[in-house]
């Protein structure tokens, strides 16, 4: 094994072979945009995040969880950890949230699964 791949970390996936990729357009989501809206306020009004810090958590969740996650979801789940670790917001208080929301539209949260379905 050579010492680049050695040192790799999973998160690292540039030069590897990756196969074909497949070029869908997909609108962006709500919840994706205000997500993103909410990263890029955190970070110009007061530096209180930055995109490297954003980078250093999910880099940090395991491969697991990485790929189990796509882009916008990891972002959304580093910039929560990150919130809660600057004690600025608690993890519950984004999850009770998350629940609120769903409930209004019919939907429930898996937050251990990471999952939004109907509720039954």
């Amino acid at each position: 094994m050579s010492e680049e791949i050695r040192y790799r970390g999973y998160h690292d996936i540039g030069g590897l072979p990756g196969g074909p990729v497949q070029c869908v357009e997909r609108p962006f989501e709500d919840w994706q945009k205000l997500s993103e809206a909410i990263r890029g306020a955190l970070e110009q009004k007061d530096r209180s995040v930055s995109l490297d810090e954003i980078r250093r958590v999910f880099e940090s969740f395991g491969e697991d969880l990485y790929e189990t996650l796509g882009f916008y979801e990891r972002r959304a789940e580093a910039l929560t950890i990150l919130l809660a670790e600057k004690d600025i917001v608690a993890v519950d208080e984004v999850r009770q949230r998350m629940d609120a929301i769903a409930a209004m539209r019919g939907l429930k949260v898996d937050h251990v699964a990471r999952t939004v379905t109907p509720e039954v």
